[in-house]
């Protein structure tokens, strides 16, 4: 992760705030991302984020909410995931209270809450940091699949029939969705690609999900 990058980022959108205090903001971010338990929630996950907003930036009128909403939506990710959004937000308000204008801060929380992916939105900033958080399901298959293997590398706990029946529940929802990218740019571009990665790793979950099933001692 780029310290410079993130410092000229945190200043340009906070007020009264040191060089001292935004490296220090960085580190605590850094520290975060490569915690050992992450396998695909970590620095690089952020890095490619950054990439893909770099591609899309002059879609929206405000990519720095995007970006800052970047660095904070996985900022408290752990194994047990449930609620991490609100966590980071938290983070958020209180790294930036009383530094950061209320409506700006709130614009960013609200960016960084709806990466539950449980709501749709119109909202063209929304939109656009919503598809980068899914960006994976449209790489390359070969790259899809080791972000994969990540992801059920920070799910130890789960048997392996229990992971099955997670990921097959996530990705029905994704490919029932009338659209999986919602910025109109990034949608014409990738959705084609992340519809054919998810239909082939459904039969690839639910081919894996039948032998475990048919298994006496399935795990």
């Amino acid at each position: 992760m780029d310290g410079d990058r993130f410092t000229a980022l945190w200043q340009r959108n906070l007020s009264s705030v040191s060089s001292a205090d935004s490296a220090a903001v960085f580190s605590l971010l850094s520290k975060n991302y490569q915690d050992p338990v992450r396998y695909y929630h970590d620095a690089q996950h952020i890095n490619d984020c950054l990439e893909w907003l770099d591609r899309y930036r002059d879609q929206v009128e405000d990519p720095d909410a995007v970006e800052l909403a970047i660095w904070f939506h996985d900022a408290c990710y752990s194994p047990d995931p449930a609620g991490h959004e609100q966590r980071g937000i938290d983070l958020l308000r209180r790294l930036a209270a009383a530094k950061m204008e209320p409506q700006r801060l709130d614009k960013v929380c609200a960016i960084i809450g709806l990466t539950d992916h449980q709501q749709p939105t119109h909202d063209l900033e929304q939109a656009l940091m919503l598809d980068i958080d899914l960006s994976s399901f449209c790489r390359p298959w070969r790259h899809y699949l080791r972000d994969t293997a990540r992801c059920r590398a920070e799910q130890k706990k789960l048997k392996s029939i229990e992971y099955c029946a997670c990921q097959l529940g996530f990705l029905r929802q994704l490919a029932g969705r009338e659209q999986i990218y919602y910025h109109p740019q990034f949608r014409a571009a990738h959705e084609a690609d992340a519809r054919r990665n998810i239909a082939r790793l459904i039969a690839l979950f639910e081919a894996r999900a039948a032998r475990l099933l048919n298994s006496p001692h399935h795990s």
